[in-house]
């Protein structure tokens, strides 16, 4: 049911030799190496995994995670679901034009981080020499690399570097032996990365697969003009890791929300239809997309409508309920233990607790739904003896409604 996903994971030092930042890099397979046709889809694979899979801050920490970025994904808008600790990679060799300008220096003003890699020898590394004037106030890092020139050119490239950013820290890439190390600290350089320090790490663990087609309806309802904030609702009802997706996201928002959620409406709300765009898009273009069964789909769907409807009145407590139940097949469809996934998401106490442990308001109204599934009258007697014949009611509604869910995945 579940696939892999890999991602690797450079680090890069200070002149103290203290972490600074990991760079992150695209791998699809245990072997440290990488191989891609094109550029932007590896950019959107490792946007992907590093938010979705592992979540931005468990792999930086409170360093800098440095991301590549071709052009089409520095156009795509897909940049600003990057928390502001991230640092975006432009290659040495793209055409500046006035758009990519523009692009630049709006992502820069929101707080974007941007560092030049691959700087090499010829005419400064760049294809487009004259453009950085209009580039130059933007950049953070300049990653130049050293094994590509001599010494004199080095010596060279760096007086021309800080002349081009005298507000940039300089990188020496590609630092693979001690003599590099020794010739770029007599260069004065700020950051230090290379095999000499150490190879890329590769980090490997079972990938968490969103519905390609609920991704596609998602990412249709908020491209709309007027977003129905109900559609996207129902739409996210229909695959629980559609869901996971989207808290996650919370989780690694750039905004710094610092606040955990009880709905799938408040996270959308929290995050904004954009966010959510982003997300939908990220989601729809990415590769290694899985199915998730249709089977666990209905019953995760019926286990939030039925919860939901046992709450009554109580509309907040609904809305949990709903959360709890759609993510309870989470441990299912990963084949993780569910408190292991839920330490991963934004989730309040309430809906967490319900999940782990099966206690607290919400986590009496989700069990008395498995309960019922199991014909246990015992624990229902328990669990809600008040509610009686309504018990059968929300479940045939929840049941009508994830059929109508799976009717809509099939179309």
């Amino acid at each position: 049911m579940t696939s892999d996903a890999f991602l690797g994971r450079q680090p890069i030092f200070d002149r103290e030799l203290r972490t600074y930042g990991y760079e992150l890099l695209y791998r699809d397979g245990f072997d440290n190496t990488a191989f891609f046709v094109d550029p932007d889809d590896a950019t959107r694979c490792v946007l992907e995994t590093s938010l979705l899979e592992w979540g931005f801050e468990q792999l930086v920490g409170t360093h800098h995670g440095f991301v590549n970025a071709a052009s089409g994904v520095l156009h795509s808008g897909l940049l600003d679901l990057l928390p502001q600790r991230a640092v975006v990679e432009l290659p040495a060799s793209m055409i500046i034009d006035t758009e990519t300008v523009m692009d630049i220096a709006g992502l820069h003003a929101n707080g974007r981080r941007f560092a030049i890699d691959g700087v090499a020898h010829h005419h400064g590394g760049f294809a487009d020499p004259d453009a950085l004037p209009r580039i130059a106030p933007f950049v953070d890092v300049v990653k130049v690399d050293l094994l590509s020139m001599s010494v004199p050119a080095a010596w060279k490239l760096v007086a021309q570097l800080r002349a081009q950013f005298p507000k940039a820290l300089l990188a020496a890439h590609r630092v693979q032996s001690r003599r590099h190390y020794e010739l770029a600290d007599e260069l004065g350089c700020d950051l230090f990365q290379g095999f000499f320090f150490a190879e890329p790490e590769v980090l490997h663990r079972a990938e968490r697969p969103a519905n390609m087609v609920a991704a596609m309806r998602l990412l249709a309802e908020v491209s709309r003009p007027q977003v129905d904030l109900d559609a996207v609702e129902r739409v996210f009802g229909t695959d629980p890791t559609l869901t996971y997706g989207l808290l996650k996201l919370v989780n690694a928002s750039a905004n710094g929300l610092g606040t955990n959620v009880g709905s799938i409406r408040q996270a959308i709300v929290l995050l904004g239809t954009a966010q959510v765009r982003r997300l939908a898009t990220l989601l729809t273009m990415s590769r290694g997309h899985h199915s998730v069964e249709n089977e666990l789909v209905v019953l995760a769907a019926t286990r939030a409508k039925m919860a939901a409807a046992l709450a009554g009145t109580d509309v907040d407590l609904g809305d949990r309920a709903f959360t709890a139940g759609l993510l309870s097949v989470l441990d299912v469809v990963f084949q993780q233990p569910m408190r292991e996934l839920t330490l991963e998401l934004p989730l309040d106490d309430g809906v967490r607790d319900a999940l782990v442990d099966g206690t607290g308001p919400v986590g009496r109204l989700l069990g008395a739904v498995i309960a019922f599934e199991r014909a246990d009258t015992e624990a229902l007697e328990r669990l809600v003896p008040d509610l009686g014949p309504s018990l059968r009611i929300a479940f045939g509604d929840g049941a009508a409604w994830a059929e109508l869910m799976r009717r809509e995945l099939a179309r």
